[in-house]
């Protein structure tokens, strides 16, 4: 057998292993199935399901929306973590219930989920996903609709979907190939490779590696690292959001156009001043 072959067969137990301890039986409430936390103008966001490796069925996609619209109005909020409560950032898709589904079922869910994720991306504040452990199909897809990506040293991503005959819905065909490149894309949603943390983190998916005792501590860190200055990194979020979407005439224009409306704020006043001044400076949101 050839070591293509072997590693092909070693993603495949891999990632059937990992379907086993995710569809073990438990009871199932769909009270708490997404957690919301906010301290110093940071919202912790928990996908609570850690019995079904926080698979992202129904219930959890539409509170897990609810949560997000809801701190995308709190002007409280300056920066916000995603993250899944035991030993799993989150599974994909809950498979007990898709094993169900027909064609239409099946579009139905891949765009409410896409309309989700993609909400993540178009939310004010920026969002860190905090990944420890699995982070497969969904999981990942979640992941990367994130701002910024921090893994524990146990973090596991993929896009297994192929090995079930089907494909990513909610969004990894358009996403990843923009932040890891077009070809490691293809390899690993077309080969349902699972990677560890070090090798995400060598391909560009993860900003940084850290230790499991460390993952909230550091994601926390860096969420109050950007959310001093929340007029101004909405802004930069919104200039990068549609640097892909948008032609390099049309970009530059509208990156041009959010830099002048910063100077009609207060903090861009103070941030200037105060720097000036040699001084913290003391910005308002405003």
């Amino acid at each position: 057998m050839d070591s293509g072959h072997i590693c092909i067969e070693v993603e495949s137990n891999l990632f059937f292993t990992y379907l086993k301890m995710t569809n073990q039986s438990a009871p199932l409430s769909s009270k708490d199935i997404v957690l919301l936390n906010i301290t110093d103008s940071i919202a912790v966001i928990t996908i609570n399901r850690p019995h079904k490796r926080n698979a992202l069925n129904k219930d959890v996609r539409s509170r897990l929306f609810e949560i997000l619209k809801d701190v995308d109005s709190d002007h409280r909020i300056k920066a916000s973590v995603i993250t899944g409560a035991g030993e799993s950032f989150a599974a994909g898709a809950d498979i007990e219930a898709m094993k169900d589904y027909n064609a239409v079922d099946a579009e139905a869910a891949s765009r409410e989920g896409s309309r989700v994720f993609s909400f993540i991306g178009d939310m004010k504040c920026p969002v860190i996903a905090a990944v420890n452990g699995w982070a497969l199909g969904g999981g990942c897809e979640l992941a990367v609709s994130c701002d910024i990506r921090i893994a524990s040293e146990d973090a596991r991503f993929g896009q297994p979907e192929v090995m079930l005959g089907i494909m990513p819905g909610y969004g990894a065909t358009v996403r990843l190939p923009r932040i890891i490149g077009d070809g490691m894309a293809r390899e690993l949603i077309l080969t349902g490779r699972i990677l560890n943390a070090h090798e995400a983190y060598q391909i560009g998916l993860v900003n940084r590696v850290v230790s499991k005792s460390a993952l909230m501590d550091e994601a926390l860190n860096l969420a109050g690292k950007i959310s001093h200055a929340s007029v101004a990194v909405s802004s930069a979020k919104k200039a990068l959001n549609n640097a892909f979407d948008m032609d390099m005439h049309s970009a530059l224009d509208l990156q041009s156009r959010l830099y002048g409306q910063l100077y009609n704020t207060h903090d861009a006043k103070e941030g200037l001043i105060s720097y000036i001044k040699k001084r913290r400076p003391v910005f308002k949101g405003r």
